[in-house]
């Protein structure tokens, strides 16, 4: 029997139990999390959710599910069918930390950069922390550099980037190991 997959998207006031009455819904209707990721931003808890079934679901259904839920909560969903995955691409991973002072402009200003130079995004987290009066911007990207990479100036070009709005940044290499 074949798996369907689908993605799931969960936005919601925080408060607590919404991860429980989730993940209720997809026990009692067979579905099982091959991946997830949730957060809270302000206020808000977002999940985000790649699922699998043996059943033959219909995205409509599968929102019907969550309906009662979503009013409960006032939650914003979306539900969408995945026909095939896509590998990542093979590569060394980085992961880049930029602080500064928060203005807009910074994640356009490297994320940009790494799209011009086809390195790809595989997490990003932002955060504003300090005081009201001095606020300083984090961001932490983990990037994979493709094995067939050619630009080995991409790291002091970055860094170039970063000097220019006026932010720090670091860049350092993941070591993985084969077990």
């Amino acid at each position: 029997m074949n798996k369907n997959y689908f993605a799931l998207t969960f936005i919601s006031e925080d408060r607590p139990g919404i991860v429980a009455k989730v993940s209720k819904i997809l026990y009692e209707n067979e579905f099982n999390i091959e991946d997830s990721s949730s957060t809270l931003l302000k206020g808000f808890f977002s999940m985000i959710l790649i699922v699998s079934t043996d059943k033959d679901f219909k995205v409509n259904e599968i929102k019907k599910k969550f309906a009662p839920l979503v009013k409960e909560l006032g939650m914003a969903t979306s539900v969408r069918k995945i026909e095939k995955f896509k590998e990542l691409p093979k590569g060394e991973t980085f992961i880049i930390s930029v602080y500064g002072a928060d203005k807009p402009g910074i994640v356009y200003s490297i994320s940009n950069f790494l799209a011009e130079k086809n390195i790809n995004i595989v997490d990003l987290q932002t955060k504003v922390a300090g005081s009201e009066q001095k606020p300083v911007y984090i961001m932490v990207l983990e990037v994979i550099i493709p094995d067939n990479f050619k630009d080995k100036n991409w790291a002091e070009e970055l860094k170039s980037v970063a000097k220019s709005i006026g932010i720090d940044i670091n860049i350092r290499q993941i070591e993985t190991y084969e077990m």
